[in-house]
């Protein structure tokens, strides 16, 4: 079968090194250059965080594209580019972040002694790694807003409770139904923004229909 792949093998990594095992399969699955369902990825590369591997590719140099519903990719070109190298933030800006976030995690408040330093806007969608767009979370938050931008369709991330936590009050623990959450589910799908999201703006509509009913 690969035989018939183009420009078959890939070029190596821009060190010199061969790419690893995940990488070199998402190629593969890529390389006719059609669009592929990330579970097909998944179920390839049997790893949760397939993105990070996705990530790494782009990086790399390689032009991946994903689909507007943020579930499917594509590689235009079989040219790889020079790669662009991620950049992590210094000492300095580390520091400059534990002081200005007090050591706690922005979204659940928690000091757990096991935070990690976040992009609050995602290197994917051009945010820098400077301290202005770096957070403290702690490890199962960052996996939940990771989860939660890799379904984003939003164009911007503005107003969004993961980005920008520090606008709005710690969340609330709350228990739904099974229908209710559901439907908000596919709502907040629908949409292409977080469940959280979709809460807040349903809460916040509800009340300010309730003020404003009351200011009458």
């Amino acid at each position: 079968m690969l035989d018939s792949f183009e420009n078959w093998p890939p070029t190596k990594r821009d060190d010199g090194k061969d790419w690893s095992a995940a990488q070199i399969t998402i190629l593969k699955l890529l390389w006719p250059m059609e669009w592929i369902k990330g579970t097909t990825i998944f179920e390839a590369v049997q790893q949760t965080y397939y993105d990070r591997r996705i990530r790494e590719l782009r990086e790399s140099g390689w032009q991946i594209e994903t689909h507007s519903s943020k579930t499917k990719y594509r590689l235009i070109s079989h040219e790889k580019l020079a790669g662009n190298k991620r950049t992590y933030p210094s000492q300095q800006q580390k520091q400059a972040v534990l002081e200005r976030d007090n050591h706690t995690c922005q979204i659940c408040r928690t000091s757990d002694g096991n935070l990690q330093f976040d992009h609050k806007i995602p290197r994917e969608r051009g945010g820098q790694t400077e301290v202005e767009n770096l957070q403290l979370l702690c490890s199962p938050c960052n996996v939940e807003k990771r989860g939660a931008c890799r379904h984003c369709m939003l164009e911007s991330c503005e107003g969004c409770p993961y980005a920008y936590p520090e606008l709005f009050e710690p969340r609330f623990t709350i228990f739904l139904d099974k229908n209710t959450a559901e439907l908000l589910t596919s709502d907040s799908r629908g949409k292409g923004i977080p469940v959280p999201a979709q809460i807040s703006e349903v809460l916040s509509n509800h009340y300010k229909t309730i003020r404003a009913k009351t200011k009458k």
